[in-house]
């Protein structure tokens, strides 16, 4: 006796499957198109859909390269790491040599801001050792000076 065809098997061929994100970002696209379109002619609306592309298409390249650099980084710091591992006593000697970040960085005035430059500036006038500051002497109620 022959079988019957499976309703989601034939529903499956009928349309392809669409991604949900690509579904969603699909419908908010026609919601804003109908919005937009009957106070716009036609080439606007091209101009706007390829204006949109191009956006799309530059946020995607500098996301590419973000993700690269971080790959990249992530490598070298992994590497660094397992280098660290293997020889923990030839790195107490190179620490001044290599690129591992230190407490103090690196003073470049063409990018710092004024409040940084304020801050620096201050923290260098700033003796290593605090000075002791003496208790002041308390005043009676009678010893204040009336104003």
């Amino acid at each position: 006796m022959p079988k019957k065809p499976n309703d989601a098997a034939a529903q499956d061929n009928a349309a392809p499957t669409v991604d949900p994100q690509k579904q969603y970002l699909m419908d908010q696209f026609g919601n804003l198109m109908e919005q937009v379109g009957d106070g716009f002619g036609g080439p606007l609306q091209e101009e706007l859909i390829s204006r949109l592309e191009q956006t799309i298409a530059d946020f995607h390249e500098e996301v590419n390269e973000m993700l690269g650099r971080l790959k990249e980084n992530s490598e070298k710091r992994h590497e660094r790491l397992k280098e660290i591992w293997n020889n923990p006593d030839a790195q107490k000697g190179s620490a001044g040599e290599n690129d591992v970040p230190s407490d103090a960085p690196e003073v470049n005035d063409e990018h710092m801001s004024a409040l940084e430059k304020k801050l620096e500036s201050q923290s260098n006038d700033e003796p290593d050792e605090p000075k002791e500051e003496e208790p002041k002497k308390k005043k009676g109620f009678f010893g204040r000076k009336k104003k």
